[in-house]
């Protein structure tokens, strides 16, 4: 796969619909059954190309997150309660930063529903 420039990929990064592999995977155990599985869905599909020079791993992959407003509202609620209750992921001791990031997808959700 080509890669593409930096100011576009970051660009692309910063859409509040555009999450990275490790934020997905990383979410995804804090979720029950059929919201898990359709956030882990989105990792079966092409992540955007990276510029040439990109030095990330497969971690940094960055992925579209198309999921219904529904789905979205009930991960944040998930992650919402989580992160309330001082709870982890494997991967990572705080999920504060999980919380803003989905809050920022229901509100663009939310925006582009008006």
């Amino acid at each position: 796969m080509v890669g593409i420039d930096w100011q576009r990929y970051k660009a692309l990064c910063d859409r509040p619909d555009v999450l990275s592999r490790w934020m997905l995977e990383e979410t995804a155990t804090l979720l029950p059954g059929e919201t898990r599985s359709a956030l882990l869905a989105i990792l079966c599909g092409t992540p955007f190309p990276k510029p040439p020079d990109h030095k990330g791993g497969e971690d940094t992959d960055m992925f579209v997150v198309e999921l219904p407003t529904d789905v979205v509202r009930s991960i944040v609620e998930v992650v919402l309660d989580a992160a309330e209750r001082g709870l982890r992921t494997p991967r990572s001791a705080r999920i504060g930063g999980f919380a803003t990031a989905w809050r920022e997808l229901q509100a663009a959700h939310e925006a582009s529903r008006v």
